[in-house]
């Protein structure tokens, strides 16, 4: 699906407490066509500012953040960029994390380290919500 052309460059912002799963997304996302990273957030309250200064397309955010993690984070920034699709990023794969990314926003649940390719999660949320399912 990333050979996909996308009418317009796909706004991303990337949280993730770990430096280096924070950069690897970062060069991932900037490095592909069709893609931007607008922010990158090490915690929660970051995340959220960025979000709100920002307005991204899409939120990448770890569930297990300082200061309230995803769970938190998506539910903030829902409230002050309604349009911002949330994809929620975690080592957990339990049933519970992601029926509680659910509640708070999340419309894509990555399990870090699953044969997932996160530009096609990307792509496949931006075509979702452009066609209104």
């Amino acid at each position: 699906m990333t050979g996909e052309v996308i009418a317009r460059r796909v706004r991303v912002l990337v949280a993730d407490d770990d430096d280096n799963v924070r950069s690897a997304l970062e060069q991932l996302i900037d490095g592909s066509p069709g893609f931007e990273v607008i922010g990158c957030a090490a915690e929660t309250n970051e995340a959220i500012a960025l979000a709100a200064t920002h307005y991204p397309d899409v939120a990448v955010l770890d569930i297990s953040m300082p200061g309230g993690g995803g769970l938190r984070a998506a539910a903030e920034i829902c409230q002050l960029s309604p349009d911002t699709k949330i994809v929620a990023l975690s080592a957990r794969s339990d049933s519970g994390s992601k029926s509680a990314m659910g509640a708070a926003g999340a419309v894509r649940y990555v399990v870090k380290g699953d044969d997932v390719d996160l530009l096609d999660v990307i792509c496949e949320v931006m075509s979702s919500s452009d066609t209104g399912s």
